[in-house]
């Protein structure tokens, strides 16, 4: 430990700072190696960045105005400096609204315009290292930090950076890192990887102080609220309106008047005259030219395959054969053992061991690892384009109902029939 301090010593890091329980530990931990840590504070919601209007729901409650708060931001600086200040730190505020606004905003109001999912925490974990390394380049630091909790390990032979699954698979937050790139990764140094949480809250619990609570509140994408902003952000004309069905006996359930008011998954549905659908139903998926949302039971769904796009992958990663991989398809999913096929012009496709029962939403971002447990790595990731299964050889994109699904004879699959 001495000799780690010892070259440490007076290095600068620069720690993502937002006054939380995991990034106040991590700082500490930081200084007590040697380093001279700057704490950054990152914000992704000004005034001047959203045109702020009041609307109301139907209980005559104020609608935020702004869905956003919560993944990572920063409503006030004041508490979160008083935080650095008590652990003798540096501390600075950076805006990166605008940055926000186009690396998750955007296509926040475009995947709920087009009936798709979007993965914002993913795509706002990116930018949160990005930031934190261009503050570092201008303040002289050579590493950056967060209280993530995942590992990363460097290869010496090879010089690359690699992913690895948190001891604390509970906490576990490899999914969100899994698409940086190695000239980030080589900067990146995470205080939390060795640690349970359940350490880390009694090391907070012997500082002392009092730690900014982090957000619990539902998932951006299925929010109510997002409806009213994303049609404030797009022209009536694009408004998508059409029928409800339900997807089991293709029955009507009446009308809607815009498939951006709903969300992959969703519950408690409503059509245009108030009334509530069966509420055990979701929304399973979308037909966008004809405006219909289909409704249906979650183990309606079943797959053998998705087909990714902006497929990632470390340097180094064989591509000429298939890969038994472990597919993660959201943030707190359980993982799901497949066959990786790499395709050309960054996509690939899933092939599932055993058929995915559940929803898998178009546009979901998606990670893949080496083998399942606290020793895992990541070894890819990539966006749904779409999700089905084979049917007399042909790829039907929509899951297939229980009718047909249990007349479906096997049949082997060859992976070159997929063009894009």
């Amino acid at each position: 430990m001495e000799s780690f301090k010892k070259q440490t010593k007076g290095q600068k890091i620069v720690c993502g700072f937002n006054g939380s329980l995991d990034s106040v530990v991590a700082a500490y931990l930081l200084k007590r190696q040697g380093f001279q840590v700057i704490g950054l504070g990152i914000t992704f919601s000004s005034k001047a960045a959203e045109t702020l209007r009041k609307r109301y729901d139907e209980n005559g409650e104020e609608i935020t105005p702004a869905p956003f708060e919560g993944i990572y931001n920063l409503e006030g600086f004041d508490p979160v400096k008083e935080l650095a200040d008590s652990l003798g730190i540096t501390f600075y505020a950076v805006d990166a609204s605008i940055e926000y606004k186009d690396r998750v905003t955007d296509y926040v109001v475009a995947a709920r315009a087009g009936g798709r999912s979007f993965s914002p925490k993913v795509n706002a974990t990116s930018l949160i290292f990005e930031v934190l390394a261009k503050k570092a380049s201008v303040l002289g630091a050579q590493y950056i930090a967060t209280g993530h909790y995942s590992k990363i390990v460097k290869n010496q032979a090879s010089q690359t950076s690699h992913i690895f699954v948190s001891h604390d698979l509970d906490h576990d937050q490899s999914y969100l890192l899994s698409g940086l790139k190695e000239e980030i990764l080589s900067m990146v140094r995470l205080p939390l990887s060795d640690m349970r949480k359940a350490e880390v809250q009694k090391i907070g619990k012997g500082l002392k102080l009092s730690f900014l609570e982090e957000s619990n509140i539902k998932p951006l994408m299925e929010r109510r609220s997002l409806g009213h902003f994303v049609a404030d952000r797009m022209p009536t004309k694009m408004f998508k309106t059409g029928h409800i069905i339900d997807y089991r006996n293709d029955a009507f359930l009446g009308e809607h008047s815009g498939i951006h008011e709903f969300s992959l998954g969703s519950k408690s549905i409503k059509n245009n005259s108030g009334s509530l659908i069966d509420k055990n139903y979701m929304v399973i998926g979308f037909k966008y030219t004809a405006g219909t949302v289909y409704v249906g039971m979650e183990e309606d769904l079943e797959y053998d395959l998705l087909l990714l796009t902006e497929v990632y992958y470390p340097i180094g990663t064989d591509t000429s054969r298939p890969l038994e991989v472990y597919v993660k398809t959201r943030e707190k999913s359980e993982i799901q053992p497949a066959y990786l096929y790499f395709l050309n012009n960054g996509h690939a496709k899933i092939e599932f061991k055993e058929r995915f029962v559940g929803l898998i939403p178009q546009g979901e971002y998606v990670a893949f690892y080496n083998r399942p447990g606290t020793t895992g790595r990541i070894i890819g990731c990539g966006t749904v384009r779409t999700c089905g299964h084979i049917d007399n050889g042909k790829f039907k994109s929509f899951p297939k109902k229980k009718d047909e699904i249990e007349d479906e004879e096997s049949e082997v699959i060859d992976i070159y029939k997929f063009k894009f």
